[in-house]
């Protein structure tokens, strides 16, 4: 008896790592972008001696939490936050119509609970079709664009190595790898050095392994960069060995990122990690990858929370009367139109009349800044006339041309 309980506590114990892992790592199967495969997991209580009902309420929330986590790749926090209501409506309530196909990878039943590790084939293009039709933005915009600017020196290197050097033959250092997959990870955008131009700029830099702020920034911003992560990595042999031939190695970054348009610091880290390994090269390698991860998740969390602090501080709720909108396809092109302004986060029409609607925007950027972002809207059919504009809302008049 003692045996098979410990057989069963043991397997109850990988099984909660394996979910750990698998939970810290939720990533997608595919490279089609209609879709993505997602592993979740769902509980159920059980009451009474229901097991059976347990298990579907398990799946039921595995797959709400499928769509919660494509969602949340989709939208950024603010635009969920504003759109709870509307999102709770169209899709949580739903989900059967996002997720293409499922299948419970592994299930157990613990006690009063039911669990299930579930496999789910979830299409990020309805849901975003569903998303454009309730006028909610379905791209991470407010997230910012990053370009990398580290200096990397692995044993085996003379001096450090970096991608805007004389040669330009050096693109990326592990340190770099690790960081970027991070970035993406967290949702931001990471620039390709593959695809810059180079320009009159990179002159004054290419003796520069080290590069100031002021020269980082400057460039960073030349090359359409929101935020540019400067800094430095080195693998080090440490004293520790073992049978002679194992040999540790310690990788250290250090690094800081700063907005291109204000040059403000918002972000700076320093970490090390260690590898072991028989080769100098492939030991110094792995300790640059994994203090480069590390660099890359504490980087991230900081820029994530600076940054929507930021836009949290510009984001503006607008109600905008709309009259003449008797001709409704006028007022559908013009409410199409207004949801692709930049700064543009969500948009819902509260009010309907026979001749006049009422929008509400949320808006990075005060009235006058909208209004006159809506100043440089062209329509074939119509006009508009902006005649009122006060601090939360504007009067505007669709006219026939």
């Amino acid at each position: 008896m003692y045996f098979f309980s410990l057989i069963k506590k043991s397997f109850l114990i990988i099984f909660i790592l394996a979910v750990a892992v698998t939970l810290s790592a939720i990533v997608s199967a595919e490279e089609d972008a209609s879709e993505k495969i997602i592993e979740v997991i769902g509980t159920g209580t059980i009451y009474g001696d229901d097991v059976a009902k347990a298990r579907d309420r398990a799946i039921k929330n595995s797959l709400v939490s499928a769509v919660d986590l494509t969602v949340a790749n989709i939208l950024p926090l603010e635009s969920m936050i504003q759109n709870f209501e509307t999102l709770n409506e169209i899709l949580y309530d739903n989900t059967s119509e996002f997720v293409e196909y499922y299948k419970v990878l592994t299930e157990l039943k613990s006690g009063r609970t039911y669990r299930v590790l579930v496999q789910a084939t979830v299409s990020t293009s309805v849901i975003e079709q569903q998303l454009m039709s309730a006028g909610i933005k379905v791209c991470k915009k407010n997230m910012p664009d990053i370009l990398f600017f580290i200096a990397e020196q692995n044993l085996g290197d003379i001096s450090p190595r970096y991608w805007w050097s004389k040669d330009l033959t050096f693109v990326k250092g592990y340190t770099e790898i690790a960081v970027t997959e991070k970035m993406l990870k967290n949702g931001f955008s990471v620039i390709d050095q593959k695809s810059l131009v180079i320009n009159e700029e990179f002159e004054t830099l290419k003796d520069k392994a080290d590069l100031s702020n002021q020269d980082a920034v400057s460039l960073g911003a030349v090359l359409q960069a929101d935020v540019v992560i400067v800094g430095n990595s080195k693998a080090d042999i440490t004293p520790n060995t073992m049978g002679g031939d194992i040999k540790s190695f310690k990788g250290t970054v250090l690094a800081r990122a700063l907005r291109t348009d204000t040059g403000e610091e918002i972000a700076s880290t320093t970490q090390t990690a260690v590898s072991v390994n028989k080769d100098n090269i492939a030991g110094g390698r792995d300790a640059l990858s994994n203090a480069g991860y590390l660099a890359g998740s504490d980087l991230a969390s900081q820029i994530v929370m600076k940054w929507h602090e930021d836009v949290k501080k510009s984001i503006t709720t607008l109600v905008i009367i709309v009259e003449g909108t008797r001709t409704l396809s006028n007022f559908v092109i013009f409410r199409t139109e207004l949801n692709e302004i930049p700064g543009v986060d969500s948009l819902h029409t509260s009010e309907m009349k026979a001749d006049e609607a009422a929008i509400v925007v949320t808006f990075q950027g005060n009235a006058k800044e909208l209004a006159d972002a809506l100043m440089l809207m062209t329509f074939e059919s119509f006009g508009i006339n902006i005649y009122e504009i006060s601090q939360d809302h504007l009067r505007i008049k669709l006219v026939s041309s």
